[in-house]
C-alpha cells in the first residue's frame, strides 16, 4: 500500500516504516491499574476522564488490527510535501457532526511563510476551518472509520489532512477534547490504490 509513500520518503531520506507505530506487547492500563480494572470502577462511579478513552481508543485500534501512524512523523512527512508546494497543511472534520466534537487545536508555524497565513502547519481551528473533507475516502478507510464510530459514537470526531494542492496523499486521525491525535489510515490521491478488506 505505502509504495508510493516508500518513493517520496525515499527522495527525502526518511524510512516509509518509520511513519508506522510498531505493536508493543503491552496490556492496556490507565497508569498502573489494568484497564479492565479501572474501566469497571471507572463505569460504577459514572467517571469518564480523558485519558480512559484514549486508552480505550488505542486497545481498540489494537483489536481490530487498525494499524496506528506516529503522529509526529506523519506531520514532519506532511510539512516537508507542503513547504516544497509553498502550502499549509491543515486537519479537516471528515463530517459535519465532527466539526463540533474537538476544540481547536495550533499547528505550528511555517518558516519563511511569504503569505500571512499564521496558524501553520497540522492544526485546526474550529472556528476558521470548519469546511469539511470535499474529496472521496476509500472504502476501506470509511469502514474503519464505521467500527470505530459503532464502539464510541458520539465521544470521538474523525478528521482528514488536507493542503492546497492537486493530489494530496490525505492521512485520517480519530480524537476527542484533551485525548490525542491518533492517525490510522493513509490513502493515494487521485487514484486509490487497491487495499485490504478491513
Amino acid at each position: 500500500m505505502l509504495s508510493w509513500l516508500r518513493k517520496r520518503t525515499a527522495e527525502e531520506g526518511a524510512a516509509a516504516e518509520d511513519l508506522m507505530v510498531k505493536p508493543v506487547p503491552v496490556a492496556p492500563q490507565v497508569g498502573t491499574v489494568p484497564l479492565g480494572t479501572y474501566e469497571k470502577l471507572a463505569d460504577e462511579l459514572g467517571f469518564e476522564p480523558a485519558q480512559l478513552l484514549q486508552e480505550q481508543l488505542l486497545r481498540f485500534l489494537s483489536e481490530q488490527s487498525i494499524p496506528v501512524y506516529d503522529y509526529r512523523a506523519v506531520d514532519r512527512y506532511l510539512t516537508r510535501i507542503a513547504n516544497a508546494e509553498q502550502k499549509i497543511w491543515r486537519w479537516r472534520p471528515l463530517r459535519e457532526r465532527d466539526t463540533t466534537s474537538c476544540p481547536s487545536w495550533a499547528g505550528h508555524a511555517k518558516k519563511d511563510l511569504a503569505q500571512r497565513e499564521h496558524y501553520g502547519h497540522g492544526g485546526y481551528d474550529r472556528g476558521r476551518e470548519s469546511q469539511t473533507y470535499s474529496r472521496a475516502v476509500p472504502i476501506h478507510i470509511l469502514r474503519r472509520v464505521k467500527k470505530i464510530q459503532d464502539q464510541f459514537g458520539n465521544k470521538v470526531g474523525f478528521f482528514v489532512s488536507d493542503y492546497a494542492s492537486p493530489n494530496p496523499d490525505p492521512f485520517i486521525l480519530v480524537t476527542a477534547a484533551e485525548v490525542d491525535r491518533i492517525i490510522f489510515g493513509v490513502w493515494d490521491e487521485p487514484g486509490f490504490e487497491a487495499e485490504e478488506q478491513d
